[in-house]
């Protein structure tokens, strides 16, 4: 399985990265979730792991920044999170990464 692009992976999945919850609108879901369980740990697969492996850098770019969602991935949903948090690491990496350290750093 080849890794996912930034900017294949889509809001959904990039939101439940970032934060380890799933949000199931009423139209348009396009996460890791089922549509039915809203606990992460249920999903956590390979092509999980993948996507972040292959989206870590952007995203923690992103986290890290303090900045709108929107400055950096312009698909973002508005009912979805608005901003990172400097002081803490996303979920993925707490779960996938290595404590945050951006390869360009």
């Amino acid at each position: 399985m080849e890794p996912r692009r930034e900017h294949d992976i889509g809001p959904y999945k990039r939101h439940e990265l970032l934060t380890g919850t799933i949000y199931y609108p009423a139209l348009g879901y396009s996460g890791y979730g089922d549509g039915t369980s809203t606990h992460i740990a249920d999903f956590v697969t390979h092509e999980m792991r993948l996507d972040w492996l292959a989206n870590r850098d952007r995203l923690l770019e992103f986290w890290k920044s303090g900045e709108p969602i929107s400055k950096f991935f312009p698909d973002s949903k508005p009912w979805l999170l608005d901003r990172g948090d400097p002081d803490s690491l996303p979920w993925a990496e707490q779960v996938f990464g290595d404590g945050g350290a951006v390869a360009s750093d």
